[in-house]
This record gives structure tokens, C-alpha cells and sequence, in this order.
């Protein structure tokens, strides 16, 4: 049906109602290029963005390629060298525990309800469709600021790397090109992105294997140094970390270790997000049906187990009170002429090859580092901008779903890539980092990614406490208990006891994650300013008060309510074009096997894990 009008301007304003309210598809644009001499706007616009639905052509690798890409920056690289000197290597192995526990619990939540409601955008459907309209964009609006913050993040360290070398390369050059190269990727059409994705998942494989191949060598002998280590957890809390003439903690005993191994968690949480970035490729999957429950169930096992052996080595070849790994808050050790700067130099891998004796590794070690963050914020700006294509195409706002929800002739969604993007400029504050701090900015701009990430998670694990409610509606093809939903669909077990685990981490976490800003300003905590303090109380928790403020305020303005178990009942059955291709592209294949076949054909967990890892 469509809504007709008089003038010239409102004829550009037309719209195709569907019937279906709760589609995910956007109101498409009628009759621009009929309409092309009555506006010079909507003509250009007719003819750089003339389509409205993005490419699907990422296949199973590409899909796992961009969530490794952006599940692997740097925090383990160097973030963790932080996470060392509070916690030491036994608080810092527990702290990563913990952390692949919360993204354990959450990506099981999610891989199954992607493997029964294979829609576009997932991660915004599933809280709209199962727990409320405010709450999915409010996870819309958070999970594109978040990523735009990881972004930044991302790049601002990259520009730090590239300053290891005494070659007189300028910050501000060196910001400009990995920004330029950032967009270009992300301009390129998606089949060509996620190649050079499928590239980037490999090399990183094989520097995490690599380093971790290395520190085991380094521990049984190899290297003229000596190997100074001590695998221990820290003696108590203290929120500079702890140093060699200094040992003495804030807060000692147990209690002390408890909460250093707590703040140690919701630091290496900025290094274990990502996994859910499988699921922001379903509007570009070439087959989301098959791919995408496959994708979720594994692809964040990799990172995990890679983060858990890496820092358990690295916690052998080091001395977690060596002045040179990064402390918060103050600067025992500086690099010559890097003064705020923080480099590969401080990188625990490097600290213990260079304790080790080896000499020609560390340059490369930072070349790589540079990679590594430039590829993850590659991601982030992908994420970004296809979380916000898909807002935009939900938007009431028809200017802009015709501008920002369109794509071009590429179907690629350039003007979504470049709103995006712009926070990047964020990243021209590297200029001033031999003034200032300068890794104090690089914490405060991952804590705002950490923060709306912990809202985010958290609301997909409520998400899947109202999808059991809504799935007992369709108790006869639906059956967690059946054996065709097992053989159809991926079935999580131990739920819902996951779906709580993670709700209730990631509460926590979000409310108490910047206790220690408060016990910094409350015991006036040495070489800890007022200041400093009170950042990273701010830090803390602006995330989650904007996940909030427009939560309620959305509410308010829309009249929102939490859908009763009827309305979750009749929004169950959205349509995707995607399923129906899907479904059309297997019908061959499925009607090759006979009903014997299929019965006695079981699931091989192995086979389909070696399928996704190539």
C-alpha cells in the first residue's frame, strides 16, 4: 500500500507500508528516478544511493574472519601487562577466567537464538522482539557508541606503536594514515572486506601462536638471559599495581586479593568482547541459516582458549613487579624521548624476551602490535556502521532512512561508514601525548567501550529468559526436548542456568566496576590524584548511565511497555529475506537425503569445529 501525495516534496517522502509492523526490512523509497528534476538532492541522492539492503556475500570464513579480527586488538598484548602488575600472574590467569566465563555464558545465549531466529541484526531484534521495543534500541544506540569508542581506542594505540621507531615519523601523519586506511578498507565492497578479514584472522593466529611458542621456549632455557619470574598472586589490592621497592599493599589479605582479581576482570573484559560480532553479519551472510549458529557456537572459543595459555605463559616469564611494565596512574619507567607514550616496550612479551636476551624481536613485536590494532578497529568500524545502517533503516525518520539506511550501486553503506567514522577524529588527541598521560585517555576510551558492552550482553541474557517463555507458545514444532529441534537447531545446555550466570556477572560488573575510583577518593590512595579519581569514576560508569538514560527516556516519549507473553507470541514469526533464500539454496541438497538418512546422520561437533576454523 502506498500513502500518495500533491507536492513535488512529498512525493519523495513516499513510502511502501508493509503489512508486517515488526519487520526488520526498512520503508523503501518510491519513484526518485521519475522524480529527479524536481530536486537536485534527490536526484544525487538517487544515484549514489539507490539501493536499500546490503550484500550478501560473506561466506562462513569471511563471517568467522571479521569477529576474530575484532575479538584480537591488543589487550593481550599489552593491556594485560596492567592487569599483571595488579593482580600478578596468578590473579591475572583467574581475572581471564572469570572473563571468558561471562562471554562463555552470554554467546551461548546468543547461538542458540540465532539458530531458531536467523533474522538481520540479531542483536537488536532479539531484546526488541522478546523483552521490549525501548530495550532493543537502546542496545542499537550503545553497541554503535561502544564500538565508535573501541575504534578510537584502537587507533590511538596503533599511533603509539608507530612511535617505537626513532625515524621521526609525526603522530599526526601517522594518525591521518591509519584513519585513511581504516575508511578505505571499510569502503571496499563487503565479498573484497571480508577476504582481506579471512587474511587478518590467519596472521593473527599465527602471532598469538608464535608468541606463545615463544615464551614456553623462553621458559625451558632458550636466550642468553636469565628468565625472572615469580607466579603468584598479588599480596593484596593496590590500585597502582605493585613495584619492587613498594610492595606494600592498600588493601592486604584475602579481601584485597578478592577485589584485585575483580578490578583485574573487568579490565581483560575490554580484551574478551567481540565474539558477538558473528551476529552483525547476518544482513551480509550469504547463508545466515547455516552459518551463523555454527559461527556463534565456536568462534569465540579461539580467542578465549589463545587469551587463557597466552597469559600463562607470559605470567612464567615475567616478574609482575619489574618497574617497566605499565602501572596506572604513575610512570616509574619512560622511554626516552616517548615520555606518555606507551610503545611495545611495555608490552609484557616484549619485557620477557628482552629479560631473555633476545634482541632482534621486540621491533618486529611492535610492527605486529600495529597490525593487530589496526585490523581490530578495521572491525569496530564495520560493526559500527552496520549497527547503525540497520537503526537508520528502522528509523521514523524518512530523511534519515533515505540517506543513511540506503546503500550505494555496491550495496555498501558509505553513508553509514562515514557517520561512523567521524568519532575517529577522536583520535587526533595522540597529537598532545607527549604533553599528558597519555594512556590514561586510552583507559578512559576503553572503559567506555567496556561499560555499554557489559548493558549490552546483559540484555541479551534476559533476552533469552523471554525466549523460553515465548518458545513454550510453539511447544509441538519448537520442543527444546525434541530430537528434531537438536537435529534443526543448536540446543544450549545447563540453560537457563547460563542466561543467569551471565545476566547477574555482567550486572555486577557493570555496578561495581569503579569501586576502586571510589576508594581512591575516599582513602585519598597515594600517587592516586583527585583528579584521576574522579575520570575514572566517570569512566566507569557514563556507559551505563547513557544504556539507562535512553532506555527510560525512550520509554517515556514512546510509551513503550515490557510485551506480555501474547504480544511476544505474535511478533515470534518475523520474516527475513534472508530465510527464505536460505531455505530455497538447501532444498536440494536436503531432498537428496532420504528420511533414514537423516535419522541415523548425527551432528558431528568436531567436523563442523574444523569447518569453521579454516
Amino acid at each position: 500500500m502506498a500513502v500518495n501525495g500533491n507536492s513535488s516534496l512529498f512525493k519523495h517522502l513516499q513510502v511502501e507500508v508493509q503489512s508486517d509492523p515488526d519487520t526488520l526490512s526498512p520503508p523503501r523509497p518510491l519513484d526518485l528516478k521519475n522524480d529527479r528534476g524536481s530536486s537536485v538532492l534527490a536526484w544525487l541522492n538517487y544515484e549514489i544511493f539507490r539501493k536499500d539492503c546490503l550484500d550478501r556475500k560473506l561466506k562462513r570464513h569471511h563471517i568467522t574472519g571479521i569477529a576474530f579480527s575484532g575479538a584480537v586488538g591488543i589487550g593481550i598484548f599489552q593491556t594485560s601487562g596492567e592487569i599483571l602488575a595488579l593482580g600478578g600472574p596468578v590473579g591475572a590467569l583467574l581475572a581471564f577466567i572469570f572473563a571468558g566465563l561471562v562471554i562463555f555464558s552470554v554467546m551461548r545465549c546468543l547461538a542458540e537464538m540465532v539458530s531458531v531466529r536467523p533474522v538481520a541484526a540479531p542483536l537488536i531484534d532479539f531484546p526488541h522482539t522478546f523483552v521490549d521495543e525501548a530495550l532493543g534500541f537502546t542496545v542499537g544506540i550503545m553497541y554503535w557508541l561502544a564500538n565508535c569508542m573501541s575504534m578510537v581506542t584502537l587507533t590511538i594505540a596503533a599511533t603509539m606503536f608507530t612511535q617505537y621507531w626513532e625515524s621521526g615519523f609525526g603522530i599526526t601523519a601517522a594518525t591521518f594514515l591509519l584513519l585513511l586506511a581504516l575508511f578505505l578498507m571499510n569502503a571496499c565492497g563487503v565479498e573484497l572486506y571480508g577476504r582481506m578479514e579471512w587474511v587478518f584472522k590467519w596472521l593473527k593466529i599465527a602471532l598469538i601462536l608464535g608468541l606463545i611458542l615463544l615464551m614456553i621456549l623462553i621458559r625451558a632455557g632458550v636466550g642468553p638471559g636469565r628468565v625472572d619470574s615469580n607466579f603468584e598472586i598479588s599480596p593484596g589490592y593496590k590500585s597502582t599495581g605493585f613495584l619492587e621497592n613498594d610492595k606494600q599493599p592498600a588493601i592486604p589479605g584475602t579481601g584485597g586479593r578478592i577485589l584485585a582479581v575483580w578490578t583485574c576482570t573487568t579490565m581483560a573484559m575490554f580484551q574478551f568482547t567481540g565474539g558477538e560480532i558473528v551476529l552483525v553479519t547476518a544482513g551480509e551472510a550469504k547463508r545466515p541459516m547455516r552459518n551463523l549458529p555454527i559461527a556463534a557456537r565456536y568462534m569465540y572459543l579461539l580467542p578465549i582458549s589463545f587469551y587463557l595459555v597466552a597469559i600463562l605463559f607470559v605470567g612464567l616469564n615475567i616478574n609482575y613487579l619489574d618497574p617497566r611494565i605499565y602501572h596506572s596512574h604513575i610512570s616509574y619507567h619512560v622511554q626516552p624521548g616517548l615520555e606518555g607514550i606507551q610503545t611495545a616496550a611495555r608490552s609484557p612479551f616484549v619485557i620477557a624476551i628482552e629479560n631473555a636476551g633476545i634482541s632482534t624481536l621486540p621491533g618486529f613485536l611492535d610492527a605486529c602490535y600495529i597490525f593487530s590494532a589496526l585490523t581490530a578497529a578495521n572491525s569496530a568500524l564495520y560493526v559500527s556502521s552496520r549497527t547503525l545502517f540497520t537503526l537508520a533503516q528502522r528509523s521514523s525518520f524518512p530523511r534519515i532512512r533515505n540517506t543513511i539506511g540506503r546503500t550505494n550501486n555496491g550495496q555498501t553503506p558509505l553513508a553509514a561508514i562515514t557517520v561512523s567514522f567521524l568519532p575517529g577524529a577522536l583520535a587526533f588527541l595522540a597529537v598532545r601525548a607527549k604533553e599528558i598521560a597519555f594512556q590514561e585517555l586510552i583507559h578512559v576510551l576503553g572503559r567506555l567501550y567496556t561499560g555499554p558492552m557489559l548493558c549490552v550482553y546483559a540484555a541479551q541474557c534476559l533476552s533469552f529468559l523471554r525466549f523460553l517463555s515465548a518458545i513454550k507458545f510453539y511447544s509441538q514444532t519448537l520442543n527444546r526436548d525434541s530430537e528434531s529441534y537438536r537435529q534443526k537447531h543448536y540446543r544450549a545446555h545447563w540453560q537457563p542456568l547460563w542466561a543467569i550466570l551471565g545476566l547477574v556477572l555482567c550486572s555486577l560488573l557493570m555496578l561495581f566496576s569503579g569501586w576502586a575510583a571510589i576508594y581512591d577518593l575516599a582513602a585519598k590512595s597515594k600517587n592516586v590524584s583527585r583528579a584521576d579519581s574522579i575520570v575514572d569514576l566517570i569512566a566507569a560508569y557514563l556507559g551505563p548511565f547513557l544504556f539507562f538514560t535512553i532506555l527510560i527516556t525512550y520509554k517515556l516519549l514512546r510509551g513503550t511497555r515490557i510485551r506480555s507473553t501474547d504480544d511476544m507470541r505474535n511478533a515470534w514469526f518475523v520474516r527475513d529475506a534472508s530465510e527464505k533464500e536460505d531455505e530455497d539454496k538447501g532444498t536440494a541438497h536436503t531432498t537428496k537425503m532420504t528420511s533414514r538418512t537423516r535419522k541415523t546422520a548425527p551432528r558431528n561437533p568436531f567436523y563442523e569445529f574444523l569447518s569453521w576454523v579454516r
